[in-house]
């Protein structure tokens, strides 16, 4: 099966990759270095997750993983916490710093959703991942309805 549909979109589905897979598909210099300053980010984040746990699952979205976008404005992330996770612990600041949405926002510029894995939260989330925004429709030429992939950053 074909990795990206007619429309340089993810076919439909989560595709499991590694940060280096992610890097060669979407990380590399197009016309600026928009990409590879994002992916920094990304790698940055990804690194911190790993600290706390290496139970929480990051999925990426977003014009970052559309191949026709040459300069992504950010990195869309579905963090997905294990059904062990304690939200009434109080978090110490690195663990706060990766599932606070607003913490996510102002150190890496991400938008971030956040759900507990086998929720119904999960299942709306990657649901609206999925789908094109109305902006990338009509800039790319993209029919309504089209539902695109997902990727899973494998640990």
């Amino acid at each position: 099966m074909a990795l990206f549909d007619k429309h340089g979109l993810l076919t439909p589905g989560t595709h499991d990759m590694s940060l280096e897979d992610v890097r060669e598909q979407f990380g590399s210099f197009q016309r600026t270095d928009c990409r590879p300053r994002l992916f920094a980010r990304l790698r940055n984040f990804i690194e911190q997750v790993s600290a706390v746990s290496q139970e929480i699952r990051v999925i990426i979205d977003g014009s970052f993983i559309m191949r026709d976008v040459e300069e992504p404005g950010d990195i869309d992330v579905l963090l997905i916490l294990p059904v062990s996770w304690d939200f009434s612990d109080n978090l110490a600041p690195f663990k706060y710093n990766i599932v606070s949405k607003r913490m996510v926002r102002r150190l890496f510029g991400f938008d971030m959703l956040v759900a507990q894995a086998g929720t119904d939260v999960e299942t709306d989330a990657l649901a609206f991942f999925s789908q094109v925004n109305t902006k990338w429709q009509d800039r790319l030429r993209i029919p309504a309805g089209v539902v695109k992939g997902l990727v899973r950053i494998k640990p």
